[in-house]
């Protein structure tokens, strides 16, 4: 148990510098970038970046697969069939590669139909489309396959510091080009320079500290069928999350235009930076929940699962609070005022966001027990209600349509799915009691929001001193709410054992982060 959580906790702390890095020198970058060359600019790089996103659901979730096939054979210091899931991947990647680039290259002339308006006249779309796909491909053909080894020994804190050097020399880079020489193209380039030293680091890494793994052989007939089983139902998962997320730019720059959609990208950036550092937190906890679901007992996992999700509850809604406390005066600061959007928009965004991450924690206990198959039509039903919502309401009410699509989508399709499946099939329990508790986290986080929402409305700061004061306010008035609303609740007091425990452990043990 010590050692797995020593594992995370490494994990996630080398994931929050990377984070860190990978979130402030973009945005410096991102700030730059909008007053140099322009949102519509910034429209085309996040229109890009989606359609792209949607191409690598050609990777219909190969990795996640045989990352969960190798903890078995890690276990058992099974080194050949390593070798040989490694040999597997190798040769699946390099397939997906060339699927993404040609796919992409038949797209090139159609580029154009996905713009509402004119592009930058200075910009030749198709040649910027063709540094977009390569960027997307390279990590396919080079050596992506070796991240999973890494990922699989819960050694992700590896290529965690790997990422942070490459993006602060690539944002450097950026940065000069951009100033300097007003250059869209260099700026693509930059990217594709660190996803080939990024891949290339992490091999060598890789070969370093696992020196007994090497690409050869072939799996056994029953392990391809698992893994062939899961990759179907991944696929399908992947295939609907994709839809639901990267459309959503697609959807607004072909109605509403790039001007709109490099609006919407600042404010997505912001909150899909919070994203990810959430979503990196469960990642690499993932082979530890589930080292334990086959070495404990249920009701272990159920009380650790309880944990998990009250303290995602709480850190999400106030994330939430956040957003719509601060955002008015921090993008005003950041873009100025005639790059906002209004206050209801923003409650659509943050309502995205809270369901969207108060989903992970189901998910990654799903995803650790290898649980894909059994709900593998759930993200197409979520996707289709989501994709026909999308076109519908952002005809009606624009920018909001399209967030409360995802959100109608969430409520009515993915959350009762999924959370039904796994409570049946693995906890083989009623999920009555945990949507209890989600109703009581939401309606805490109504009351902590409204009354900081408020009393940050009252305030007279306005701007930088809005910014500063009113993140104070809610760094201190929604938590105090939510502990007096909480401090009775057994999960609570098992969440502050489970807090003072980890920081037991890096004092006792001195932990090694290097």
């Amino acid at each position: 148990m010590n050692g797995r959580t020593e594992n995370s906790i490494r994990n996630i702390f080398w994931g929050a510098v990377n984070r860190i890095v990978s979130i402030l020198f973009p945005f410096v970058v991102r700030t730059i970038f909008v007053w140099k060359l322009g949102e519509e600019y910034l429209g085309l790089n996040t229109l890009f970046s989606s359609v792209l996103q949607v191409l690598n659901l050609a990777d219909l979730g190969f990795s996640s697969a045989i990352v969960a096939g190798m903890y078995k054979p890690i276990a058992e210091n099974d080194t050949e069939k390593i070798s040989a899931l490694m040999n597997l991947y190798r040769r699946i990647y390099r397939k997906i590669g060339l699927i993404i680039g040609g796919v992409g290259l038949v797209l090139t002339p159609f580029i154009e139909h996905f713009i509402e308006g004119d592009p930058p006249a200075r910009i030749n779309i198709y040649f910027l489309w063709l540094l977009y796909l390569i960027n997307s491909v390279v990590g396919y053909l080079m050596f992506a396959y070796r991240i999973s080894v890494l990922n699989a020994h819960q050694r992700s804190d590896i290529t965690e510091k790997v990422g942070a050097l490459c993006r602060i020399v690539i944002s450097i880079f950026q940065i000069y080009v951009v100033v300097c020489w007003k250059s869209f193209y260099l700026y693509a380039v930059g990217d594709i320079i660190c996803a080939v030293i990024y891949n290339l680091w992490n091999a060598m890494e890789c070969k370093r500290y696992y020196p007994e793994y090497s690409c050869s052989g072939e799996i056994d007939k029953e392990s391809r069928h698992i893994i062939n089983k899961n990759i179907s139902a991944l696929a399908l998962q992947k295939f609907g999350n994709t839809i639901s997320i990267s459309l959503d730019s697609i959807v607004i720059s072909a109605f509403l235009g790039l001007a709109t959609v490099g609006i919407y990208g600042n404010y997505y950036y912001i909150i899909s930076a919070i994203s990810i550092f959430i979503t990196m937190i469960y990642r690499v906890v993932t082979a530890g929940i589930g080292n334990s679901l086959v070495t404990e007992t249920v009701e272990k996992n159920y009380k650790d699962f309880s944990i998990f999700f009250f303290l995602n509850t709480w850190l999400i809604g106030w994330c939430c609070i956040c957003f719509m406390c601060i955002f008015p005066d921090f993008m005003t600061v950041w873009m100025g005022k005639n790059r906002l959007f209004s206050d209801v928009i923003v409650l659509t965004l943050a309502l995205r966001f809270f369901f969207e991450q108060l989903r992970k924690v189901v998910l990654t206990y799903k995803d650790a027990a290898g649980m894909w198959w059994i709900d593998r039509w759930r993200p197409v039903a979520g996707c289709s209600v989501n994709l026909l919502l999308n076109i519908i309401l952002v005809r009606y009410i624009g920018v909001a349509g399209v967030a409360l699509s995802t959100v109608i989508s969430y409520l009515v399709i993915e959350i009762p799915w999924e959370t039904r499946v796994f409570f049946r099939c693995f906890f083989k329990r009623s999920e009555a009691r945990y949507y209890c508790e989600m109703v009581k986290s939401i309606f805490t986080l109504v009351i902590s929001g409204g009354l900081t929402y408020f009393f940050c409305r009252m305030l007279p700061f306005k701007e930088i001193g809005g910014v500063i004061v009113k993140l104070i306010t809610c760094i201190f008035v929604p938590n105090i709410i939510f502990v007096l609303l909480n401090f009775k609740d057994a999960n609570f007091r098992n969440s502050i054992h489970f807090i003072k425990k980890i920081f037991a452990i890096i004092k006792v043990k001195k932990l090694n982060l290097k």
